[in-house]
């Protein structure tokens, strides 16, 4: 069995040996940049930059942030360490990813990208594996997933998140934006043109480095045991909306202190560099993230198992936005200065830099991790870091 820490410090057990020829001890920490698979493309435009991916699953013992562990599944890439979320995969608009996949689980796994023809893969049996291609759509943000028993396997550890950027990313004003012209609405194009170039928005236009993503999830102990003793089955995916009690509010794989203080997790920045969230709810619970110090502005979404992504026509901007099951938004952190803050009183002469602001979830609940310890669940920071 591996075992997944909190800070995800591996190590590799039994039951990894049981399709493996040694055992392996990892110490460093693994960060999602770390293992993240892109197209290559130089720029868009450019041909080329098809993507192959190797892929496994494996059994893993989790480690939670009160020192508890549970039984969950994870993806794994190239001989890398399995983390919870799967390592992101990056491809260009109309590039062939292909996905060879090998099931080192001990319990049968399929492969989807909803929102993608032609990615399914709908069983592979314990040692088998299995390859898949197709034609990366439009641009933005999707899950990779499990689709098996639906969402069981998902929430219990196998979701990933699947970058398209476009091949043209240039609005009509030379502003670039995450989407192709083609798809995104005026009101985004127009959005993207302001920044840099607008007394609200002084400072940097986007560019893609600027950029986080933030997988939600929820752990119940009780069905993590239910999968470690082999009881998911459909039946049992029958009963997982109305049985699943979480206790365990998730972001990146991170709870409370960790999530805080983790790289790939925070933004940060300096006033006028907008940053790009990509936000996705891989658990059952609904979320309302809420993020202190500055508005977001909501540019795309996608709902449920069709995975196709509308461009919003109007752009609100929210300090609070709802994430259902199954959810993903795109949205954008402007890093201005905070509006809280009186004009008078800014830029700030007291208070050093960097301004560090929390973001958590409006549902009480998932502020919490293990009954009740607070704030040990959904909450993250995000920081100011000059002018």
């Amino acid at each position: 069995m591996t075992v997944l820490s909190r800070r995800q410090l591996l190590r590799y057990g039994a039951s990894a040996v049981a399709f493996a020829s040694a055992t392996t001890t990892l110490s460093s920490f693994v960060f999602a940049s770390d293992d993240e698979v892109t197209s290559g493309d130089p720029e868009p435009g450019v041909g080329g930059g098809d993507v192959e991916v190797d892929l496994t699953i494996q059994d893993v013992d989790y480690e939670l942030i009160d020192g508890s562990t549970v039984f969950m599944y994870a993806f794994c890439i190239n001989g890398a360490p399995p983390r919870i979320p799967g390592p992101v995969l990056r491809v260009r608009e109309g590039r062939d990813l292909t996905v060879r996949l090998t099931n080192l689980s001990a319990h049968a796994h399929g492969f989807q990208v909803p929102g993608m023809s032609g990615s399914a893969i709908d069983t592979i049996a314990p040692g088998d594996s299995a390859t898949i291609e197709f034609t990366v759509g439009k641009p933005g943000t999707y899950f990779y997933l499990d689709p098996m028993f639906s969402p069981v396997n998902r929430v219990l550890g196998l979701h990933g998140a699947l970058v398209v950027e476009p091949d043209d990313d240039s609005a009509s004003s030379g502003a670039k934006m995450p989407y192709n012209p083609a798809d995104a609405t005026a009101a985004i194009q127009a959005l993207f043109a302001s920044f840099g170039a607008s007394s609200r928005f002084p400072g940097n236009r986007w560019n893609e480095s600027r950029e986080k993503i933030w997988i939600f999830n929820q752990i119940d102990a009780r069905w993590c045991q239910r999968a470690a003793n082999g009881e998911i089955d459909a039946v049992a995916a029958s009963e997982f909306a109305n049985d699943f009690r979480p206790r365990y509010f998730t972001l990146n794989g991170l709870c409370g202190i960790d999530a805080c203080h983790d790289k790939d997790t925070c933004p940060t920045g300096r006033i006028g560099e907008p940053l790009l969230l990509r936000c996705l709810n891989a658990g059952l619970a609904c979320h309302s993230p809420h993020i202190h110090g500055n508005h977001v502005f909501m540019l795309s979404e996608s709902k449920g198992a069709s995975g196709v992504i509308s461009y919003n026509s109007n752009v609100i901007e929210r300090d609070v936005w709802r994430m259902e099951s199954g959810t993903i938004q795109d949205c954008l952190l402007p890093f201005t200065a905070p509006p809280d803050v009186p004009p008078g009183a800014w830029p700030p002469k007291q208070e050093k830099f960097p301004l560090r602001y929390p973001m958590h979830c409006h549902n009480e609940i998932s502020q919490t991790a293990a009954g009740g310890s607070y704030p040990m669940g959904l909450v993250t920071d995000w920081h100011i870091d000059g002018l």
